[in-house]
């Protein structure tokens, strides 16, 4: 496998009012651990802390940045037990993900409201990232390749002996790649942004537990704007009256 840069340590260092700058130690290393990603999501908060409180870029760049953070510790086989063929779709999710990140990078570039170097860094180490979670779905691959061959071996007997149509029936049963979805952020407003937000972290959480979240707003206003985002399919409800809670929609 070939070595891979990571990102080691993260510091930060204001210059006036508007420049950060970091200092990173690169240590030549198999692949990113889980702590060198959580090191990125962090170093990815500080840079957006410094973007115009209410931006929806900086909400719209979070959520990718905890999504990729998520998907890569499945793929790590950090948070669930997952198939290889699953690793590949998860795979598939991080890089459009972190291409979609790097997109907001070039607009919030544009703003001047942070240096242009510490996007370069952020872009320098989710490229890392991206070659590191390749190589590790390679890795798991083929170690899988023996038993992937052995259990062929095994069908071909299974034909023989009389039961080809049961081994069919297995094929038929592996699931369908699913379409990867975005979030058009321009159209949400400033609140379902922070609600999406929310909701990242959090988990499920009903209607008056997000509206904990905007002490000077009215609850009817939250509703309102829940049942907007429930109407884009973005978010979906559990349950129903009181006791209705919501969660992002998988499908992002």
């Amino acid at each position: 496998m070939t070595p891979l840069f990571s990102l080691r340590c993260v510091r930060f260092y204001s210059v006036h009012t508007a420049c950060l700058t970091f200092v990173f130690s690169y240590h030549i290393i198999r692949a990113m651990t889980e702590e060198n990603i959580i090191k990125l999501t962090n170093a990815l908060y500080k840079v957006t802390d410094l973007f115009p409180k209410e931006d929806p870029l900086k909400f719209a760049i979070r959520k990718e940045g905890l999504d990729v953070l998520f998907f890569s510790n499945i793929i790590k086989g950090k948070s669930i037990s997952v198939v290889p063929k699953e690793r590949e779709q998860h795979l598939e999710k991080v890089l459009a993900k972190i291409e979609l990140i790097k997109t907001y990078f070039g607009i919030a570039k544009e703003q001047e409201w942070v240096s242009e170097r510490n996007f370069e860094v952020l872009e320098n180490e989710y490229d890392s990232l991206k070659d590191s979670l390749a190589l590790e779905v390679l890795r798991i691959k083929e170690v899988k390749k023996p038993v992937v061959m052995e259990i062929k071996k095994e069908e071909q007997v299974s034909v023989s002996a009389g039961i080809k149509e049961e081994v069919k029936e297995e094929k038929k049963t592996e699931p369908e790649k699913r379409e990867i979805k975005h979030i058009n952020y321009e159209e949400l407003s400033s609140v379902q942004l922070k609600v999406l937000e929310i909701l990242q972290n959090k988990g499920q959480l009903k209607a008056n537990q997000i509206s904990d979240f905007f002490p000077e707003m009215n609850p009817r206003t939250i509703r309102r704007e829940l049942k907007g985002l429930k109407e884009s399919k973005i978010i979906t409800s559990i349950g129903g009256g009181k006791m209705t809670s919501y969660e992002i929609n998988k499908s992002y």
